[in-house]
């Protein structure tokens, strides 16, 4: 604990494959949001696609990390990671750029959807790279910098986008944010990533190496238990993640204030993943539990307010957007860590994939619920089960954290 401390995010920026690694993810994790904007505009105004449309848009940028991540993650554990993460960047890369000729909403969506296939095999690859080239000392800081990049790439992408609009087609931005992609492949070469040992499960059947990610959350009981929590964690903030904008309507916010409640949750995203990084291999279980706990009564505290029709000023609400977004943060740092440590290489690709697949499961099935909520008891009510939900996750969890 001290020497991690001690050592922090310098030290691990002075090792050469963790430094070039998150220099490659820099320019990956900007592609992966930059066209997003594009992407929404020409939609909705280029070819005056609805609701439905979009619907299915959110649904081919999720979809692949839950039916095809863990299946990729099979052949991951088994492949040389460099020629992993450069050949998912190179792919991304020549999909993003048949995303300028595509001629309709459903060839685009498909597009989006393969796009997002190849990501589900980045995402667990780069996981297993980081395991293999970081210090046990600095794996919390090396997931609170990639979480960092990863955030400050979802406030500043779209923004980088929406603006790249005022001046190109969205044909140009597609464009664009395909070369990021080969950026990011052709710094990818540069990492050296250590050979890791071949396991014993090559003639096994391939169903049961896919479910030999899942047969690690059995094994470990910390495992299993960061797991649940923070799929539990999501399910609760996505109850009323996408009602930010009503409730900042009905406590008599405008839109610029909405847009700047958005970017104050993005700071704090950015803010907690980079202290969460400093204490996560400390104790990963407590300061999850302690910022649900936490995040819980600030979020069910602005609901009661809403609730009871209490004046709140613009500074405190976006106070409380970036303390709920740095705290969201400071639960995933925490949970990547205890990956980390518990799963063997020769499987993290699957463990981290199958984990991934069960936290977005819960996610999809979140805002179908928060809505309908609000739609019976108003929009307070949905922050409000949210936070109730997360102070009651942060409770058991201290005290199943306790049991021997």
């Amino acid at each position: 604990m001290t020497q991690a401390k001690a050592e922090g995010y310098r030290s691990l920026l002075a090792l050469p494959a963790p430094r070039r690694l998150a220099l490659a993810c820099v320019p990956a994790d900007f592609a992966d949001w930059l066209d997003y904007a594009a992407i929404v505009a020409l939609l909705v105004y280029g070819w005056g696609q609805g609701p439905v449309t979009l619907a299915l848009f959110a649904l081919a940028l999720s979809l692949p990390y839950v039916i095809i991540g863990p299946l990729l993650a099979v052949l991951v554990d088994r492949a040389p990671l460099r020629g992993v993460l450069f050949a998912t960047n190179l792919g991304r890369a020549l999909v993003t750029l048949a995303f300028a000729f595509s001629g309709d909403a459903g060839v685009l969506l498909g597009l989006v959807f393969l796009r997002g296939c190849i990501d589900s095999a980045f995402t667990p690859a780069r996981q297993a790279a980081i395991q293999a080239t970081t210090p046990v000392s600095l794996l919390g800081h090396a997931q609170g910098l990639h979480q960092a990049i990863n955030q400050t790439s979802k406030i500043a992408g779209p923004a980088i986008g929406g603006a790249l609009l005022a001046f190109w087609p969205a044909q140009s931005v597609f464009l664009f944010n395909g070369a990021l992609s080969l950026l990011a492949a052709a710094i990818i070469l540069g990492v050296a990533v250590p050979e890791r040992a071949t396991d014993a499960e090559g003639m096994e059947p391939f169903a049961t190496r896919l479910l030999a990610g899942l047969a690690e959350f059995r094994r470990s009981r910390r495992l299993l238990i960061a797991l649940i929590f923070s799929a539990s964690a999501y399910f609760s903030f996505f109850l009323y993640d996408a009602l930010i904008a009503l409730l900042a309507e009905g406590l008599g916010f405008d839109a610029t204030a909405f847009g700047l409640s958005i970017s104050a949750s993005g700071l704090g995203g950015l803010l907690g993943a980079l202290l969460a990084g400093r204490i996560a291999a400390s104790h990963p279980m407590r300061s999850m539990a302690l910022a649900a706990t936490v995040s819980g009564l600030v979020t069910s505290t602005i609901a009661l307010i809403a609730m009871l029709g209490f004046a709140v000023q613009l500074p405190a609400f976006l106070l409380v957007l970036g303390f709920i977004g740095g705290a969201t943060a400071f639960m995933l740092v925490p949970y990547r860590t205890i990956v980390q440590a518990e799963a063997p290489a020769d499987r993290i690709a699957r463990v981290f994939a199958s984990g991934e697949a069960v936290i977005v499961t819960a996610m999809l099935s979140a805002p179908l619920i928060g809505s309908a909520i609000a739609s019976r008891w108003g929009t307070p009510a949905a922050f409000l089960t949210g936070g109730v939900l997360l102070i009651l996750l942060g409770g058991a969890t201290l005290a199943s954290t306790r049991r021997p």
